[in-house]
């Protein structure tokens, strides 16, 4: 069976995030928003956390769902933020939980920092407000956005993040993260499979062969912000270092992008048997 034909009855979504982090839905909430959408195989990959996974993996067995434990970790390599995805993790490892624990405290020291900063060029912005958006343990820059949505400061998360939260402007803070090869190596620790999440952003080609040669076993083709031309590069890069070629929709729910997307971007069969094999939910 041909992935393309598979993929027509089976989506499959592997980067979705949650109010854990900065999703605007709970992890049960997610899962049947998900499946209402005919995705049949699921990663939660909430920021620097794993607080979402137990719930969102008894909501995926309430609706037989595949579920893929998941995380998205920032990393820092030459003022660049370079996500990592680790996919199948033992979410119950101490050392894990751990290190995720210096990075949530990291992420709270940052938000108060750049809430300062818009505070002093007169944005009527409070703490409080901010923390009321994060539901979640993870903090960060997309719950400073929608405060700065709410108040009328900007028509758009995209917008906030472009004018006020990105580096360069007003209100940016950088924060601790750990690099991408201890994050590889923090994923495979903790018994996961490590992807790159969204190369065509802001990684830089050279450090893909460096995190190939410390462990990297996948790569993020298919992403809603991945060109046609960097989807074909980033594939054919799989391909030759034989990497798993995984996609996901980067879902968040607080925009209608976002619905649209969930679901929708492409993952390879032979992806989905990789992943399955040490998977909490079965073979395929």
């Amino acid at each position: 069976m041909s992935w393309k034909k598979f993929y027509r009855k089976n989506k499959a979504d592997l980067h979705v995030h949650t109010t854990a982090s900065d999703g605007k839905y709970l992890p049960r909430e997610v899962v049947k928003i998900a499946w209402k959408k005919g995705v049949s195989f699921l990663a939660i990959t909430d920021h620097d956390t794993i607080t979402g996974l137990e719930e969102a993996y008894q909501e995926c067995r309430k609706y037989q769902v595949v579920f893929y434990p998941g995380i998205e970790l920032s990393t820092n390599y030459e003022n660049r933020e370079i996500h990592l995805l680790g996919y199948n993790l033992n979410w119950t490892s101490h050392e894990l939980q751990e290190n995720l624990a210096q990075l949530q405290a990291a992420r709270k020291i940052r938000v108060e920092k750049m809430v300062s900063k818009l505070s002093e060029r007169g944005i009527p912005i409070k703490l409080e407000d901010v923390r009321k958006k994060a539901t979640g343990q993870s903090m960060g820059r997309p719950h400073i956005a929608l405060v700065l949505l709410e108040l009328g400061m900007v028509k758009s998360i995209d917008e906030a993040m472009r004018l006020y939260l990105s580096p360069g402007c007003p209100a940016y803070v950088s924060r601790y993260r750990i690099s991408p090869l201890a994050a590889l190596k923090l994923i495979h620790k903790a018994g996961g499979m490590p992807v790159l999440a969204h190369p065509g952003i802001e990684c830089p080609d050279e450090l893909i062969p460096v995190l190939i040669k410390n462990g990297l076993q996948g790569i993020e083709v298919f992403h809603p912000k991945h060109t046609k031309k960097q989807e074909d590069f980033y594939a054919q890069l799989a391909q030759t270092n034989q990497l798993m070629i995984t996609g996901g929709s980067d879902f968040h729910g607080h925009e209608e992008k976002d619905f649209f997307n969930l679901g929708e971007m492409k993952v390879p069969l032979n992806s989905i048997r990789q992943l399955k094999k040490n998977s909490c939910s079965g073979r395929l």
